[in-house]
């Protein structure tokens, strides 16, 4: 217990949400390479594991989906649906809420898709197909209540999965484009840097090439996000994603510097002495002036996000709304 206290205190004075311990997975198999975990991972896709027996087997539960930020607490704000996206409409604001971009915390979406024998990829996909439709409608309502501007709030949201690229797409009829993520380089011994010592490999691949998106426009008007220092890792992607490339105005507090997580699952580092694993992130992303995300993405109007008075946080928001923030869409 000691060990795993001093290695947990260690993990974690590193602040990042994708570096920690997990429970070691052990067997008579030898600790697998780089490309061997790469052909495993791949075996895997194309079987694609039972899901369970229900959606809590299948690691599905219900996160907290509803407003964190006063909303109410501003004038003229009207509570419209609640559920896995609340909405809500202020003057000709609509304000979307996404609270998370893992499928596998909207458990009730996944008891209505859950069919007996599904495959764990194949119960995720559905999932999400269902919740992009709910995405679509909840946008479509607010069209239809007359909001010409929207306010899509991510406060508070740690990530999830590249479902956020397909949430990405509903905000926008244009071709977007940001760099690829950068994956750990070949392993070497590093030790020599405890001595002082030039590494002597780089730890990332050199840069990669340019990901590119195009938009499916359910909503094609102007759009704000809300974001705080919690909001990191899938949804500072998702910033990155419509920030560069002009859609958006961010509006609120730097965040979380969670950045890249997981590709293929990710790093881990069996510990020979210990019954535990180290889960590392394999990969870094870069915003296009060279600034890595773990820095945090900044607003482009803050906001005090921290403030123990939801008076003033609403009374700021309010400003920067009244301001015309988001009123002109980027060319």
């Amino acid at each position: 217990m000691r060990a795993f206290l001093a290695l947990r205190r260690f993990t974690r004075a590193f602040a990042d949400p994708h570096l920690r311990l997990v429970p070691g997975k052990r067997g008579n198999a030898t600790p697998a390479t780089d490309g061997a975990a790469a052909a495993d991972t791949a075996a895997a896709e194309a079987v694609d594991p039972p899901a369970g027996k229900d959606c809590g087997a299948a690691g599905y539960e219900e996160g907290e989906h509803a407003f964190w930020f006063p909303f109410a607490s501003m004038a003229g704000w009207t509570p419209l649906q609640g559920g896995d996206f609340p909405t809500g409409l202020l003057g000709d604001v609509g304000v979307l809420r996404i609270a998370q971009f893992g499928e596998d915390q909207y458990a009730g979406a996944c008891a209505q898709v859950f069919r007996a024998g599904m495959g764990e990829r194949a119960l995720q996909l559905a999932v999400r197909e269902l919740q992009q439709r709910r995405l679509v409608q909840a946008i479509r309502e607010l069209q239809r209540r007359g909001a010409r501007r929207l306010l899509v709030d991510v406060s508070g949201n740690g990530g999830g999965t590249e479902w956020v690229t397909e949430v990405v797409a509903l905000l926008t009829d244009r071709a977007l484009a940001r760099a690829e993520p950068r994956l750990l380089a070949p392993r070497c011994d590093r030790s020599a840097i405890w001595r002082g010592a030039p590494a002597p490999c780089p730890v990332l691949q050199p840069g990669a090439g340019r990901a590119r998106l195009q938009g499916t426009g359910a909503w094609t008007g102007p759009v704000l996000i809300l974001a705080d220092r919690r909001t990191g890792s899938a949804s500072e992607d998702f910033i990155a994603w419509l920030q560069q490339n002009r859609v958006a105005t961010v509006l609120g507090e730097t965040t979380a510097g969670a950045g890249c997580g997981y590709v293929d699952g990710g790093s881990r580092t069996q510990l020979t002495v210990a019954p535990f694993d180290v889960r590392m992130p394999n990969c870094a992303r870069f915003l296009d002036d060279g600034t890595n995300e773990i820095e945090g993405l900044r607003p482009d109007v803050a906001l005090p996000m921290q403030s123990s008075d939801a008076a003033e946080k609403a009374g700021a928001l309010q400003a920067a709304l009244e301001a015309g923030n988001g009123q002109r869409r980027a060319p």
